[in-house]
């Protein structure tokens, strides 16, 4: 059977059976347990923005147990401009194997951070598991799936693997045409392991001069039904259970007034906090942080402030402590954060016995406002601190509707591991369809993204209910302590400025009127 330029649908190799996505491998599984998440390409910029891909001449033949897929796709600039061209052929055999090979050439000079294939390992069934691995000098070696989010990439210089799922038969995959590497992507927010090609241990971004090619091709080898891997599995991932967590909203960025109809709707929902965030030193901090408390008032709520300060930090920390202490403001918590490190400064932390005293009812929070990984990488003894905390945004690798659902899994684990290193309570301090700023933007004023672009089409639609139902899931299974989840009103809130629910709105846990 022939099928043109049908862009989902599910495919079967032998036993494994998975869904094809716009030209992409996604949740392949075997005897229903999945064994990978997704098998794709990408061509990732010098700041590691990801380009566009246009699909054409795909052609999908298939029958029962084996298919073959042939298209051509160019990755493209913001203006459209095609910039990298491939041929990609994937086929898959009535026995079970899977080859996905990619052939591409330069139009024009790109400088990327990397250019072929990404695999995406589930953390389910696979996290805490065997797995052995054939690397690039001929060497092997037996190591585990983390089953704690790794800050380093746990597995390097890959030419094979071969792994066990949970329970189940053990999976081969070789590559070729790059060296590959594995990193845990729930750093980052996604609920999977990454094995990426070529090391970031070499110099980037790299100049593809106009010609240059990239070849590269993976294979899925059939499973072993009953495999003798050296190393026994430990115990499984995370036993369900479920818990009530402090559940806040994010003031807007977008309106700073809100009306009458906005906060007799937000009154409605089982809010505990109302979170702002406050940059000192600055000329105008005092009179915002004055219509952020108004705000919090009219809607009943204590305050959570995320204070950033920047060079003079005990002189702005004294400020923030006074203007507290003459107006006493309703406040539940302050996450400390600095201007110019992604986590809290040990300095800083080493004073918060002495804030505690000035403000004993306020609980005192230190980490990062950006990615987990930041907590995981940048570690500090956080005695002092009455909790850990983080944001989390679903689309720092992919923005499709799946990827975004699959992901809201991952607040589950970064719950877990910032418990076990810190031995704190976790607060997610933001919750955001996309990301609200970029750490590793090559230069400082990229640093903070521009509100036009923190916007999702996706955030007044039927989707971001959808989402925010795995979300919840995902933090009831969790023992996170508190979440903040969106903001109040406008394109990046759960209301209209006028007040009108967006669908998001209805997953917010309601207040029980008698």
């Amino acid at each position: 059977m022939l099928i043109q330029n049908k862009l989902l649908m599910i495919l079967q190799a032998g036993k494994y059976a998975f869904l094809y996505e716009q030209g992409s491998i996604r949740q392949l599984k075997h005897q229903g347990k999945e064994i990978v998440r997704m098998i794709y390409f990408a061509l990732r910029d010098h700041n590691w923005g990801t380009f566009d891909k246009v699909i054409f001449d795909e052609v999908v033949q298939k029958d029962d147990t084996s298919f073959q897929i042939h298209y051509k796709c160019n990755h493209v600039d913001e203006a459209s401009t095609a910039i990298f061209e491939w041929e990609v052929a994937i086929n898959g055999a009535d026995n079970g194997t899977i080859s996905f090979e990619i052939s591409g050439k330069a139009l024009i000079d790109v400088r990327s951070n990397r250019a072929g294939f990404c695999v995406l390992h589930p953390i389910k069934g696979i996290a805490n598991q065997p797995v052995s691995l054939l690397h690039e000098d001929g060497s092997s070696s037996t190591s585990i799936f983390p089953r704690y989010i790794s800050p380093e990439d746990p597995f390097l210089m890959i030419r094979s693997m071969t792994w066990q799922v949970e329970d189940g038969a053990a999976y081969r995959m070789d590559f070729e045409g790059d060296t590959f590497e594995t990193e845990d992507q729930r750093n980052w927010g996604d609920a999977s392991f990454k094995t990426f090609c070529t090391p970031l241990s070499k110099p980037f971004p790299v100049l593809h001069k106009k010609g240059n090619t990239v070849f590269q091709r993976i294979t899925l080898h059939p499973p072993v039904e009953n495999p003798s891997l050296e190393m026994k599995p430990e115990q499984t991932v995370l036993p369900s259970k479920t818990t009530t967590f402090q559940l806040g909203i994010g003031a807007s960025v977008e309106s700073v007034e809100l009306a009458k109809e906005v906060i007799d709707q937000l009154k409605k929902l089982q809010l505990t906090h109302y979170r702002i965030d406050l940059a000192l030193p600055s000329a105008s901090w005092i009179t915002e942080f004055s219509t952020h408390c108004e705000n919090a008032f009219d809607l009943g709520l204590p305050l959570e402030v995320a204070l950033t300060i920047g060079e003079e930090e005990e002189k702005n920390l004294e400020e923030f402590v006074s203007i507290c202490q003459q107006n006493r403001l309703n406040i539940s918590s302050v996450l400390l954060f600095s201007k110019n490190e992604v986590t809290t400064p040990q300095r800083i932390i080493d004073l918060i016995p002495v804030f505690k005293k000035q403000l004993p009812k306020i609980k005192f929070g230190v980490g990062t406002n950006y990615n987990f990984t930041e907590l995981n990488r940048n570690r500090f003894e956080a005695k002092e601190a009455d909790f850990v905390t983080f944001s989390y945004h679903p689309q720092a690798h992919a923005f499709d509707n799946l990827t975004i659902l699959e992901n809201a899994e991952t607040l589950q684990y970064q719950t877990e591991s910032a418990e076990h290193l810190y031995n704190k309570p976790v607060h997610i301090n933001f919750i955001s369809l996309r990301a609200r700023a970029n750490p590793y933007a090559s230069s400082l004023s990229d640093v903070q993204i521009p509100i036009s672009k923190q916007i999702d089409p996706r955030q007044s639609t039927d989707f971001t209910k959808d989402w925010l139902s795995e979300v919840f899931r995902s933090l009831s299974a969790s023992t996170v302590a508190s979440a903040t989840l969106l903001r109040t009103v406008g394109e990046l809130g759960i209301l209209s400025l006028e007040g009108t629910p967006y669908p998001a709105f209805e997953i917010f846990p309601k207040k029980n009127h008698h």
